[in-house]
């Protein structure tokens, strides 16, 4: 009978429940619902714990070791930020965690789905069928997390660029001690903190995070102005953590640096609540060709920039871009020409002139140039580069003028540099079009489906891939067995990893690597070391908003040191003063990220650069032709200025040096002077000095 009784109460009290729910709707309901805890979905092994939290589609990573966790967005809780072009062509971007629904489905152990359905205009109108969906992949035995875009759908709309993860793994500017790492040219690191910072240019500094200088996109793989591989990551005294990027998507990488999103409430006349921050995005392109839309996060506790490019390399050998120069050597000795070498551009006008008045020269000059080199200035090692020796423009690098001395004069000049043990080159170009030349035509230059003109911006990249080789094919051979040539510099062509003609360019090198040159490049990617032996110009950007923010780190030699020849660019060569600095910078750089000096001048400047070719003979060379076939095993700022810097290679040799004017000690009291060097060589001599400033007057 109690049993009885106990029923009845219990079923009174679910009919009794019910009716209010039916009389109110459902709206109790929803709200105790909505109060209730909801358990947050988790990723974990050994080394991480990813949490997702199902409202926004947001996760946070915890690495075990080191106790640092990395949290999403900090402004606007943001799974990631999608850009939206309506119908009629306007365009807004939205917050994917402010979507109508966001589905959150734990897949198998170790994979989670995200879907992100109707995201919501700030109006609060909805981006109906719009739908965007990924992965999270928590590898079951490393700290990697691997985060792919598997499904976007447009609805009525057109999607454009997706940020995701969005402000991911963000450094808060002065309380995370750390940096932004970008591999821009040889590579940049962004501290995230005000002071100790630039000196003399922290005006220039604090004005640009609070302006449009400190934000941006960068293209994946353009020389130029982009990124020369496919990462990068922030770090803080703590942990790092490292972005890798599928190539074949080629997504471009926001950078926020040290921002605090002003520009987001500039047209609102409104003051920015958030704090300044560093973060970098990858920006997916969802309205290109199919590819694997992925991004591969490492986390590496206690880690830096250099822990960041160690863990690439091992990507890049997997990727095939690595090829050792040991290994070149074996297939061609003279790439033993290079090591110690200095890097000689003679500018006699050629591409931009033909016989430029008051710049060309005679081959004789060019020979007895060579013979000074040698003779007088005493350069063992050295690459000669010459530019004006045909009498046409590029594409067509043929015939040897006449109007310099003619053919035999010039291969006089080629079998005295060969004689010395040097290396050398005419200037080649097969990319492109001058409209200063006679016969510029447009029947070489690349056309879309329907014909139209191409690359009509740029006269240095204005040839059709697929014509590149044929160009090369009609001279080269000629000229290599008429000089006996030893190396060869082609231009521009490989400066950046296209899609675009991807397939010509390569048939380009290929051919030009079937001669078994020493074979030379200005700027360089990656892609392009099996094939080439060096590359003219991974320097930094002379007047870019990022060279403002950051300081020079050897990234790229990190990984890449010992598998290709870096040399200064003809643009801004060692002997030049530009915004990378003068010889003295120059050269202490050159040794920190063993790289070769490059010495560039017009004929009539030639008297003018011996100081800097002895200096660089006696201080550089040496340096260089000790750790050309070595590892860069690390790099390092010893002073909170960054001026004092350390490197030490796989071959013992160790090189600090100071690129600043104040004398600082580093460990152990040992005092380096301003614009000063110690350097350890391998059989543990010790090598010290200073560049001094003089003055002589009359």
């Amino acid at each position: 009978m109690k049993n009885k009784r106990r029923k009845i109460r219990i079923t009174g009290l679910i009919v009794f429940i019910f009716s209010l729910t039916t009389l109110n709707g459902f709206a109790r309901m929803d709200d105790y619902l909505e109060k209730s805890p909801v358990e947050p979905i988790i990723l974990e092994n050994d080394t991480l714990k990813v949490t997702i939290d199902e409202k926004s589609g947001c996760f946070t990573v915890s690495e075990k070791k080191s106790g640092q966790i990395w949290n999403s967005d900090p402004w606007e809780n943001a799974a990631g930020l999608l850009t939206i072009a309506d119908t009629q062509g306007e365009k807004q971007t939205v917050n994917l965690s402010k979507s109508k629904k966001i589905e959150v489905l734990q897949k198998n152990g170790n994979t989670i789905s995200i879907k992100f359905i109707d995201p919501v205009f700030e109006d609060g109108s909805v981006a109906s069928g719009v739908v965007v969906a990924s992965e999270l992949r928590l590898d079951p035995n490393i700290a990697k997390l691997d985060v792919q875009i598997t499904d976007h759908q447009p609805g009525n709309y057109k999607l454009s660029d997706l940020r995701y993860p969005a402000r991911q793994f963000s450094l808060k500017t002065d309380e995370d001690m750390g940096a932004a790492v970008i591999p821009q040219k040889q590579g940049i690191i962004c501290p995230s903190y005000i002071f100790p910072m630039n000196g003399g240019r922290f005006c220039k500094w604090d004005d640009a995070t609070y302006n449009n200088k400190s934000i941006g996109s960068l293209a994946l793989f353009n020389n130029g102005t982009g990124l020369t591989m496919p990462w990068w990551g922030t770090y803080n005294k703590k942990s790092a953590v490292m972005g890798i990027v599928d190539e074949a998507s080629r997504p471009e990488m926001f950078y926020n640096i040290n921002n605090n999103g002003q520009y987001l409430f500039n047209e609102q006349g409104k003051m920015s609540p958030y704090q300044r921050v560093a973060f970098l995005d990858p920006v997916w392109k969802l309205d290109g060709d199919d590819s694997k839309l992925q991004i591969s996060y490492h986390f590496i506790p206690g880690g830096d920039y250099v822990d960041m490019a160690k863990e690439y390399k091992k990507e890049a050998i997997k990727r095939g871009h690595f090829v050792s120069l040991k290994e070149k050597l074996k297939r061609n000795p003279n790439v033993n020409k290079l090591p110690g070498a200095i890097y000689f551009g003679i500018y006699g006008g050629y591409p931009h002139y033909v016989n430029m008045p008051g710049m060309a020269f005679n081959f004789d000059e060019l020979k007895n140039s060579i013979q000074t080199i040698h003779d007088d200035l005493k350069v063992d090692k050295a690459f000669i580069h010459a530019w004006g020796t045909f009498s046409n423009f590029v594409p067509h690098n043929w015939p040897i003028t006449e109007a310099m001395g003619g053919p035999e004069k010039l291969k006089a000049a080629v079998d005295l540099a060969k004689s010395y043990g040097y290396l050398y080159s005419s200037y080649h170009a097969y990319s492109p079009m001058l409209e200063n030349d006679p016969d510029f035509t447009e029947d070489l230059m690349q056309r879309d489906d329907e014909g139209k003109l191409m690359n009509t911006g740029s006269r240095w990249a204005r040839v059709d891939p697929k014509f590149q080789k044929g160009l090369a094919e009609k001279n080269i051979g000629k000229e290599i067995s008429y000089l006996g040539l030893e190396a060869d510099i082609t231009d521009i062509t490989f400066a950046a990893y296209r899609e675009n003609g991807k397939q010509g360019r390569i048939e380009l090198a290929k051919y030009i690597d079937s001669f078994n040159l020493v074979n030379g490049t200005e700027h360089g990617q990656e892609q392009w070391i099996p094939y080439f032996d060096m590359f003219e110009g991974m320097t930094y950007i002379e007047g870019y908003p990022l060279s403002e923010l950051s300081h020079p780190a050897p990234l790229f030699n990190l990984v890449y040191h010992e598998a290709i020849a870096n040399f200064g660019k003809i643009q801004d060569p060692d002997n030049e003063v530009t915004a990378n600095g003068d010889f003295r910078i120059k050269a202490l750089r050159s040794m920190l990220f063993g790289r070769g000096t490059t010495i560039f001048f017009a004929p009539y400047e030639f008297e003018g650069m011996a100081p800097i070719i002895k200096m660089a003979r006696d201080l550089v060379s040496p340096v260089h032709e000790e750790t050309f076939f070595a590892e860069l095993k690390s790099h390092e700022y010893l002073s909170p200025d960054f001026k004092i810097q350390r490197s030490r290679f796989s071959s013992g040799t160790e090189v600090v040096a100071n690129l600043g004017p104040v004398t600082q000690k580093i460990e152990g009291g040992t005092a380096i002077p301003g614009y000063g060097y110690r350097i350890t060589m391998k059989d543990r001599s010790v090598k010290s000095g200073h560049f001094e400033v003089s003055l002589s007057m009359n």
